[in-house]
């Protein structure tokens, strides 16, 4: 099974942005319903490579997305 990074997000906003900004930037991601064993709070979770997984971070840092938590799956 390969393994990836979950962002999780306070709302589906921010979880919206992520996943836009890192399309536009070219890298992959896809937004799944997060796992209820992590977190109810907005219910988007955006899946990353692990290969991707610090670029993508620094991207949502310089983008202001409020990124609420990282999970490694």
């Amino acid at each position: 099974m390969d393994k990836y990074k979950l962002f999780t997000f306070h709302s589906t906003h921010h979880a919206m942005i992520m996943e836009k900004v890192l399309k536009e930037n070219g890298y992959g991601v896809k937004l799944i319903p997060i796992p209820r064993n992590l977190s109810a709070s907005c219910g988007l979770a955006a899946r990353v490579s692990l290969d991707e997984f610090e670029t993508a971070n620094e991207l949502a840092k310089s983008s202001g997305v409020a990124v609420a938590a990282v999970y490694d799956f």
